[in-house]
């Protein structure tokens, strides 16, 4: 996959694929609302499997404290649950490792970690993505990235 212009472009790329592919398997497995609940489908509740494929052919892998997500033409995006100190809820979030993971660039001749930090965090001061953990988680913003109102220990 080419090289995107820019990090901005390239984490832009990242989410916007990440809401298609995350509207997908929500749509597939309602009533499961957000990854937040579909973990608790999977651990607590035991309603689904760790591992499965949806209707619109979504794949999808429960894993420690996320959730990766595939679509039929191969794009994989992978979130984890982070504990949101603001709220004290679990939010669905990403780091730049995810982003590069994603992007295919974590090969010597793609964007650093601090280029894709950097593009986040002024996708942040815009908007366009929420800081849950300063410097290294980010997610949605509220409207969009609508989690369950579970409450989770913050460190």
């Amino acid at each position: 996959m080419p090289k995107d212009s820019s990090p901005v472009v390239a984490v832009q790329r990242f989410v916007a694929s990440l809401l298609e592919v995350r509207t997908r398997l929500l749509d597939d497995l309602a009533p499961i609302a957000s990854v937040v609940d579909l973990h608790a489908a999977v651990r607590s509740r035991r309603e689904l499997s760790r591992e499965g494929v949806t209707s619109s052919g979504i794949k999808y892998s429960v894993h420690g404290a996320g959730c990766r997500m595939e679509a039929p033409d191969g794009r994989a995006v992978d979130v984890d649950v982070v504990a949101d100190p603001r709220f004290r809820r679990g939010v669905e979030a990403f780091d730049s490792w995810r982003i590069r993971w994603f992007l295919d660039e974590a090969a010597p001749d793609g964007f650093s970690n601090e280029e894709i930090v950097a593009a986040c965090a002024q996708q942040a001061r815009q908007g366009l993505l929420c800081e849950v953990v300063a410097g290294r988680w980010y997610a949605l913003p509220e409207h969009i990235n609508k989690s369950v109102d579970k409450i989770l220990p913050v460190d």
